[in-house]
C-alpha cells in the first residue's frame, strides 16, 4: 500500500485542525473529522463511535459509505461491559492500541463476523480495516475511529497527531454540546421565571388583591384554577349567593394573559330580555323602536378581555341558544345587522342555582350547561371555610377605613372576634362584609367592641367576667347557709345565665366555660336545669 509524502501529510493535518477549530457543533466536528481521515488514507468507508453520557456505550455517530454521510445504517453500538477480545473493535479499545487489518476477509485472528454481516447489507467487501482508539488529553477515551478500504498509509507519526487532534477536538465537542444544552434548558427556565415575574408584579400592582383564602377550602379552589389562568378556557362559577364569584372571576381575568384587556361584567337577571340581547350583543340603528344609533355589545366590547356573565341561570332561553352559537363558533350578528362579528372572549358565567334542576324544569338548556361545563369551580360557603372569617373581616375593616379616610382602622375586640366566628352566614361574604362595615360605623373608630347580626345587636353578655360579677351579687346568702349551699346556687345561676345568653346551646356554653359537654349536661340535672327554667 503506498505511502503519502510527508510534507503534504503535514499540511494536510494543519489544514484539518483548523477545521476542526471551527466548528462548535459535535456532528459537524465529527464530519470533518471523518472526512479528514478518509483524506489521509484515501478510504472509502469510515465510522467515527463516540462514548455516549451513561459512558457505558460507544455510539456510531457520523458513518461514510462511499464518501457520503450515512444516517440510516446497520452499524450497532459498541457496550463496553460486553467487549469481546477477538473483536478488532474491542481489542483496540481495551488495550488502546491500534489494529489494522490488511487482508479484511482472510484469516487474520480476529472474529469480523459483525463487520462482515453490516458489509453484507451495504453489499461492499472492504480489503483493509484500520481501528484507531480516541483518547483526550486526559488520556480518556472518547471514541473510536474505524477507516474501511484505505488504499494509502501515512506514516505513524502524523496519524498519531491526527487522532490525538481528532480525540481532544471530539472530548471538546461533547462539552460544549451538553454545555448549549445546558444553556438552553436555562434559558428556557429564565424566560419562564421571567413571565412568572411579570405576572407577579402585574398582581402586586394591582388594586385588586384577588381572593382572601388561608383556608384549605379556598386553597384548593385556587390551586384548580392555577390549571388554566393562562389558558383559552371558558369558566362555570358555582357556589351560593354572596361566596365571592365576582372576585373569583376577577382574580382569573387579572393573572390571564388577558389582564391588559377589558373586564366586563354583565348580571343576567337584573335587565329585562329585550334589552339584555341588545346589551350583550349590540344592534344596528334601526333595529328597532329607539335604535336610534349603532350599540356596540358587551361581547364585542370585551373582545380580547373577558367577559363574567353572573347569574347566567336566570337568562332567558332564547337568549341561552345565542349565547351557544357564540360560544361555539366564537361569532355573534347584531341585532339588525346582516354580517357576522369574530369576537375573542373568554367567557366566565356564574350561577347560584342548581343548573341540573333547571334543565330538568325546562329553564335552561343542557347542550348550554355542557359548554359552559367544561371546567367547573365551586365556592364554598363561608361557613366551610371559617379560617377566612377574620382575614376578611380584617381586610373589610381596611377598606372601610379607607373610604372613611381614618387615620387607622379599628381593632376587633376579642369578644367580637369569637362572635364572628362563631355565626353561621346564610349571606356568606356579602353578608359579613355588611356586618363589619355596620360595626365599623358604630364603633368609635377606635376599638370595634360589638356587632349587629341580623340587625339585632349581638349579646353583650358572652364577656364572662360581666357575668361572673353580675351573678355573684344576687346570690342570697343567709348566715344559716353552709358555703356548699352558696356555691352550689351561684354555680347554677351563672350556668343558667350562660345557657339564657347562648340561647341554650349546650356545646357552645361548655366552650365557653372550658367544660366537656357531658360535664355540663351532669351539672344541669344536678341542679335541675332545663329550658323551663
Amino acid at each position: 500500500m503506498p505511502s503519502a509524502n510527508t510534507k503534504e501529510l503535514n499540511n494536510a493535518l494543519f489544514a484539518i485542525s483548523q477545521s476542526l477549530a471551527d466548528r462548535s457543533q459535535l456532528a459537524s466536528t465529527l464530519d470533518a473529522i471523518l472526512v479528514a481521515a478518509r483524506q489521509l488514507t484515501m478510504a472509502k468507508h469510515g465510522i467515527i463511535y463516540v462514548l455516549d453520557q451513561t459512558k457505558k456505550s460507544l455510539m456510531p455517530t457520523a458513518v461514510h459509505n462511499e464518501g457520503k454521510t450515512q444516517t440510516d445504517h446497520a452499524w450497532q453500538p459498541l457496550t463496553l461491559n460486553a467487549l469481546q477480545d477477538n473483536d478488532p473493535f474491542s481489542y483496540a479499545l481495551q488495550t488502546g492500541e491500534v489494529v489494522l487489518v490488511n487482508e479484511l476477509y482472510q484469516y487474520n485472528g480476529y472474529n469480523c463476523s459483525h463487520i462482515y454481516e453490516v458489509e453484507l447489507i451495504t453489499r461492499q467487501q472492504s480489503q483493509n480495516l484500520l481501528a484507531w482508539p480516541l483518547i483526550n488529553s486526559q488520556k480518556q477515551t472518547v471514541g473510536l475511529l474505524v477507516l474501511l478500504d484505505m488504499q494509502v498509509i501515512d506514516d505513524e507519526q502524523s496519524l498519531t497527531s491526527f487522532t490525538q487532534l481528532a480525540g481532544a477536538s471530539i472530548h471538546q465537542a461533547v462539552l460544549l454540546e451538553q454545555y448549549n444544552a445546558t444553556i438552553n434548558l436555562l434559558s428556557e427556565d429564565n424566560k419562564a421565571l421571567l413571565k412568572e415575574n411579570k405576572q407577579l408584579k402585574q398582581r402586586k400592582t394591582n388594586d385588586h388583591s384577588g381572593p382572601i383564602a388561608e383556608s384549605d377550602e379556598m386553597q384548593q379552589v385556587l390551586s384548580r384554577l392555577q390549571r388554566i389562568l393562562s389558558l383559552p378556557v371558558d369558566v362555570l362559577l358555582r357556589g351560593e349567593t354572596g361566596t365571592g364569584k365576582e372576585v373569583v372571576a376577577k382574580y382569573i381575568h387579572e393573572n390571564s394573559t388577558r389582564a391588559s384587556q377589558p373586564f366586563i361584567i354583565q348580571n343576567c337577571a337584573a335587565i329585562p330580555e329585550q334589552l339584555l340581547e341588545s346589551e350583550l350583543f349590540g344592534h344596528k340603528k334601526g333595529a328597532f323602536t329607539g335604535a336610534d344609533k349603532d350599540k356596540i355589545g358587551l361581547f364585542e366590547a370585551a373582545n380580547g378581555g373577558t367577559l363574567f356573565l353572573d347569574e347566567i341561570g336566570d337568562m332567558p332561553l332564547l337568549l341561552q341558544a345565542k349565547l351557544l352559537r357564540i360560544l361555539q363558533e366564537r361569532t355573534l350578528r347584531p341585532i339588525g345587522s346582516t354580517k357576522e362579528v369574530h369576537i375573542d372572549v373568554r367567557v366566565i358565567a356564574a350561577t347560584h342555582c342548581n343548573l341540573m334542576e333547571q334543565i330538568k324544569q325546562n329553564r335552561f338548556r343542557a347542550d348550554l350547561f355542557y359548554r359552559l361545563n367544561v371546567f367547573p369551580v365551586t365556592l364554598p360557603p363561608l361557613r366551610e371555610r371559617t379560617k377566612d372569617i377574620l382575614p376578611l373581616a380584617e381586610h373589610f375593616i381596611t377598606l372601610m377605613s379607607k373610604q372613611l379616610t381614618l387615620a387607622h382602622s379599628p381593632v376587633m375586640s376579642p369578644r367580637v372576634r369569637k362572635q364572628l366566628t362563631q355565626y353561621a352566614y346564610p349571606g356568606n361574604v356579602r353578608e359579613l362584609r355588611n356586618i363589619v362595615e355596620r360595626a365599623v360605623l358604630l364603633s368609635d373608630f377606635d376599638i370595634i367592641d360589638h356587632i349587629e347580626i341580623n340587625d339585632e345587636i349581638a349579646p353583650q353578655s358572652f364577656d364572662s367576667d360581666n357575668i361572673v360579677h353580675a351573678e355573684f351579687e344576687h346570690v342570697a346568702v343567709d348566715a344559716s347557709t353552709s358555703l356548699k349551699e352558696v356555691v352550689g346556687n351561684y354555680e347554677r345561676e351563672v350556668l343558667l345565665k350562660y345557657l339564657n345568653s347562648y340561647n341554650w346551646q349546650t356545646k357552645r356554653v361548655a366552650d365557653e366555660l372550658g367544660l366537656p359537654v357531658s360535664t355540663l349536661s351532669h351539672k344541669m340535672k344536678k341542679y335541675d336545669i332545663s329550658a323551663a327554667c
